[in-house]
């Protein structure tokens, strides 16, 4: 399933076609093509009727992290020429 974020709405496309991403606004779904779905949506957000986004969106914690000394290498040190 590939998932877009737009304007802080959620676009889902579990078939993969280019015609089925889903957006879900309050209790109304709406299936169509990124291109209708986002035009929706802006539509929608000039009209001032679209509702609230709920929360601050999902972020992703880093896969791997990665200790300072693996960030910080320290640099040889080149001997100076007189």
């Amino acid at each position: 399933m590939r998932k877009l974020i737009y304007e802080g709405y959620i676009l889902t496309n579990s078939e993969g076609l280019t015609d089925t991403w889903k957006l879900i606004i309050g209790e109304q779904t709406r299936v169509g093509s990124l291109f209708e779905l986002r035009r929706q949506i802006n539509f929608f957000q000039e009209l001032g009727v679209l509702p609230p986004i709920k929360g601050p969106l999902p972020t992703q914690e880093p896969k791997t992290k990665l200790s300072n000394k693996r960030l910080h290498k320290a640099k040889p040190k080149l001997p100076l020429r007189p």
